[in-house]
């Protein structure tokens, strides 16, 4: 501590009442640096562990293009909806005919 005239010059160190070694910037820097190796593990373990064969919707639906066999359907329709007959207006919102590809006989 150093006075000039009426200031007072304080050390940085005498000031704080403490030295600042910057731990806090270390501690942060290797958290950062640790949370990054980790995820880039996680997800470069989890692209060599997944099965190539996976696919996305929109990739399924191309090789069913592709197909063109048009045996898988995962839709409600019936093998039967073109004998369906609509409601008329002001009659019973219930379908008149549903024929039912799962029934016998029918």
């Amino acid at each position: 501590m150093r006075q000039d005239g009426d200031e007072i010059h304080v050390d940085v160190d005498e000031a704080r009442g403490a030295s600042t070694p910057n731990v806090v910037r270390w501690v942060l820097t290797f958290g950062l640096l640790g949370a990054i190796i980790l995820l880039t593990a996680i997800w470069v373990i989890g692209a060599w562990s997944s099965d190539q064969n996976t696919q996305t919707v929109g990739a399924q639906v191309r090789a069913e293009q592709k197909a063109g066999d048009g045996a898988t359907n995962d839709s409600i329709a019936s093998d039967k909806a073109d004998q369906m007959k609509a409601a008329k207006p002001g009659e019973s919102k219930e379908p008149l005919n549903m024929p039912n590809k799962n029934a016998n006989g029918q």
